[in-house]
């Protein structure tokens, strides 16, 4: 058996690297598919529905390691009914990852203007039997859908307190309360106390 020396051992794995297919940098290798992917969508018009649906397909698609371009192949595997039907009738009209979410959104959830969103959110007071916890969610994903900027977390609690139920407001003086957290962890104190 002959040995090689440092020298030959360090040009034969020099060798053996450059004979290897080289792989461009650039490029991204998708390690997996939606096949297993539990997220589906049935093309209802629901804003809710349709960003729960696109959170969990990309979160999906991260953790796989799905390339856009794979990701783009496989998402009919997530459609049922008219979904279906409405992605064979887009698809030719798509070029990135990024062109067919945005078009699920412009599709199937419409942003509803401001003035829809704040009649909602005046609508919806606290019932009673409804948990802070549920209450105050509910009217945070509300909040969300307005604007960027449009107010501050102060002016969100103004809108929020004013609905709640008379129970919560007369053991939680506004004044004492600078953010959501801290209405959460006074709220759930008076459901304690209650109990």
């Amino acid at each position: 058996m002959t040995q090689l020396s440092d020298e030959q051992f360090r040009i034969l794995i020099e060798t053996i690297k450059s004979l290897a297919p080289q792989k461009d940098e650039t490029e991204q290798h998708s390690r997996g598919s939606f096949s297993n992917c539990m997220a589906r969508f049935s093309g209802q018009r629901d804003h809710d529905a349709v960003e729960v649906f696109i959170t969990a397909v990309e979160t999906y698609k991260e953790v796989e390691g799905i390339s856009d371009k794979d990701a783009l192949k496989g998402i009919t595997l997530l459609f049922h009914g008219i979904a279906v039907v409405w992605w064979k009738g887009v698809r030719r009209n798509v070029k990135t990852w990024q062109d067919a979410l945005q078009l699920l959104r412009d599709h199937f959830s419409p942003t509803k203007p401001a003035y829809q969103i704040y009649m909602e959110i005046f609508e919806t007071k606290q019932t009673p039997g409804e948990v802070i916890d549920a209450y105050i969610c509910k009217q945070r994903a509300l909040l969300a859908k307005l604007p960027d900027g449009r107010h501050d977390e102060e002016t969100e609690l103004d809108f929020v307190y004013g609905l709640m139920l008379q129970k919560y407001r007369e053991h939680i003086p506004r004044h004492e309360i600078k953010n959501f957290r801290e209405l959460l962890e006074r709220g759930r104190n008076v459901e304690r106390m209650r109990h």
